[in-house]
């Protein structure tokens, strides 16, 4: 094997495995579950003791104060929020 040859396997194998390490995360199947108010109490309890904490934890309240920090919330729990 020349290595010109050698460089250019080196480079396909080093381009598929960039490919592979960045499609895997789109691929990946969307965290959130079914039931959006699951999704919501297993995905955002970080972030509303973070930026909800003094409101009680169940009511409309509660999702409210989760909706005004909608930019800040975890990815996850932004679209569970955005499902309620």
């Amino acid at each position: 094997m020349t290595a010109l040859n050698r460089i250019a396997v080196l480079t396909a194998c080093t381009l598929a495995l960039i490919f592979a390490m960045t499609a895997a995360p789109a691929l990946a199947k969307d965290p959130v579950p079914d039931n959006p108010a699951d999704a919501a109490r297993k995905y955002c309890a970080g972030a509303y003791k973070r930026y909800c904490s003094k409101i009680p934890a169940e009511g409309i309240e509660s999702l409210n104060c989760l909706k005004q920090n909608i930019k800040r919330l975890p990815r996850a729990c932004r679209k569970a929020v955005e499902a309620l």
